[in-house]
């Protein structure tokens, strides 16, 4: 008998119930994964059931989707997925459509050899999960002579004795030479997914074939994996998803979210219980506890319970505001050479170019160019950011000494490109190494002088810090940075990933002021540009003697000797 919601121990938050009076091929994937020694939990034989019924009036799938979201490791959705994609390579022949004209009275295509396509969070991840558990269980099962494997690079498949294909793929969307059709497409690790370019790659290779059908499965990412807003395509399945549910739509999507209610105490084993079906079966609530304990709370409500992170106030972590704030000075520019930097988000999705150089005083003079004077504030994408760093480069009113970009950002597609450019008009392009990142980082906080010896106060030589324009894309980054220890150098960097705002900001003023202090030259002398940017020295007030460019500044100047 077909297990009810009402029947499971923990049944979904939000989820699409069984109809009775629909038949379901649920029984047929339970089969098969004991034929996989991995008998189906009772959510997930829920699931199937609900997931594989059939309409009675034209004998197909019910339903085209399939989308379920779950906690971390007590879901099981790998040992779902596989007897559904392995069902779909072995269970759509001709006993099946017979079976439906006998019971259903209807007549249905043939669905012939079968294609499934798998991805992940990236292809080399969809790869591995392919190689290790899928053809690995595979090969131990009873089913290891219906199948041949190809492991040849990018051309993975396990090629089934009745024709079916079923191979990895990008999460581009692209079939990877799996054919013009996809009958089984399945995108795992959902929350990965910055938009809906894998999905809408993946569908019109669905579109003819009848008996298609999209699974797509996640956790709900926590901050240390991404910020709030960086995965739209997931938050909006799960918005449609749940708003399905509640009007009781029972075609088209299968929905199942495995959440704890809000409000409930994250602590608490009893919340554990109301949303983690795979607790006390596959995982025990001791981890669970320990897990807890050893978590960040946002991680854990999030990937744990399922709670979405909320964009918060920024928590100024590394700097306290107050220092940061202090080290405004909306007059600030730099005085000579400039480093130039272009960053991007991890994915690419928003590009940035910051400068760097010295003031008259010495100070470091940091800023954020664009977006924000020739490109509009929040413009998207980088295909402009190469045309604006070069138009920058050649502004005769700058004096750029480097240009700097990080090989593991989002913006190191552009160093191919931008290398020859470069070099064409002398300037210097720097990819910074691991080490050289934690030292620019470790630079600019120093700078900032949060935790400066108040003894130094006294020095002769004032120490060097870092002045701003207070400009609000590089306040949101310090405020919502966070540090990244590496245990192999004990060194740390701001951490690109698991922040509330984007960071790319911070990223790039750092590495420009870290170019500057590479490729700065060497002879230059700040008092030249006092004279080119002032009639007389901003601290002291005296100007130059009539016949020299230089100043006789007051004794008591703090730029005398600088």
């Amino acid at each position: 008998m077909t297990a009810t919601a009402t029947e499971l121990t923990c049944p979904p938050l939000y989820g699409t119930p069984r109809s009775p009076e629909r038949p379901t091929l649920g029984g047929q994937v339970a089969a098969v994964a004991a034929r996989l020694r991995k008998p189906l939990m009772p959510h997930q034989r829920h699931i199937v059931d609900v997931a594989l019924e059939l309409d009675p009036q034209t004998g197909l799938p019910a339903y085209s989707e399939v989308v379920v979201i779950g906690p971390r490791q007590a879901t099981g959705k790998t040992e779902l997925l596989l007897p559904v994609m392995t069902h779909r390579c072995v269970g759509f022949g001709s006993a099946l459509t017979a079976w439906i004209r006998r019971e259903l009275g209807v007549e249905v295509p043939e669905p012939g050899a079968q294609t499934v396509v798998y991805t992940a969070q990236t292809a080399d991840d969809a790869r591995k999960k392919w190689r290790d558990v899928h053809v690995a269980r595979l090969e131990k099962s009873a089913y290891r002579r219906q199948f041949t494997p190809r492991l040849r690079q990018n051309a993975e498949a396990m090629l089934w004795r009745d024709g079916s294909r079923w191979s990895p793929a990008s999460t581009t969307g692209k079939t990877g030479g799996t054919g013009d059709t996809i009958d089984l497409p399945v995108i795992d690790e959902a929350w990965s997914r910055p938009d809906s370019r894998t999905e809408l790659g993946l569908r019109p290779a669905s579109m003819t074939r009848p008996w298609r059908q999209m699974w797509v499965t996640s956790m709900i990412p926590g901050l240390s994996r991404a910020a709030p807003g960086t995965w739209p395509y997931l938050a909006h399945k799960r918005k449609v998803g749940r708003a399905r549910v509640q009007a009781d739509i029972r075609r088209g999507t299968a929905f199942f979210d495995f959440s704890a209610a809000e409000g409930l105490d994250p602590g608490d084993p009893q919340t554990w219980w109301t949303c983690m079906p795979g607790l006390g079966r596959t995982v025990p609530e001791k981890a669970i506890a320990e897990d807890f304990d050893s978590f960040d709370l946002v991680d854990f409500c999030a990937e744990y319970l399922g709670w979405e992170p909320k964009a918060e106030t920024p928590q100024w972590r590394v700097v306290r505001r107050e220092t940061w704030e202090g080290l405004r000075d909306p007059l600030s520019e730099a005085a000579g050479s400039v480093a130039l930097c272009l960053d991007a988000d991890p994915e690419g999705q928003q590009a940035w170019i910051s400068a760097a150089g010295r003031r008259v005083d010495a100070d470091y003079h940091v800023e954020v160019c664009e977006p924000g004077q020739l490109i509009p504030e929040g413009t998207q994408g980088m295909d402009w950011a190469e045309r604006r760093l070069l138009d920058m480069v050649d502004n005769p009113a700058t004096e750029v000494c480097a240009v700097v970009i990080d090989p593991r950002s989002g913006a190191a597609p552009a160093i191919a490109s931008l290398r020859p450019k470069l070099a064409e008009r002398g300037i210097p392009l720097i990819t910074p190494t691991t080490i050289d990142v934690a030292q620019a980082c470790r630079r600019i906080y120093d700078a900032t002088g949060e935790q400066a010896d108040p003894a130094d106060d006294d020095d002769e030589v004032p120490p060097t810090r870092v002045r701003h324009l207070d400009q609000p894309e590089l306040n949101r980054a310090w405020g919502g940075a966070r540090k990244l220890e590496s245990p192999t150098y004990g060194t740390w960097t701001f951490a690109r990933i698991g922040n509330v705002v984007s960071i790319s900001p911070l990223y790039s003023v750092t590495l420009a002021l870290h170019g500057y202090v590479i490729a700065a030259p060497d002879d230059y002398d700040l008092l030249d540009s006092v004279a080119a940017y002032d009639d007389e020295c901003p601290e002291c007030g005296a100007s130059p003697a009539p016949d020299s460019e230089r100043i006789e500044h007051d004794p008591e100047c703090p730029l005398v000797g600088v």
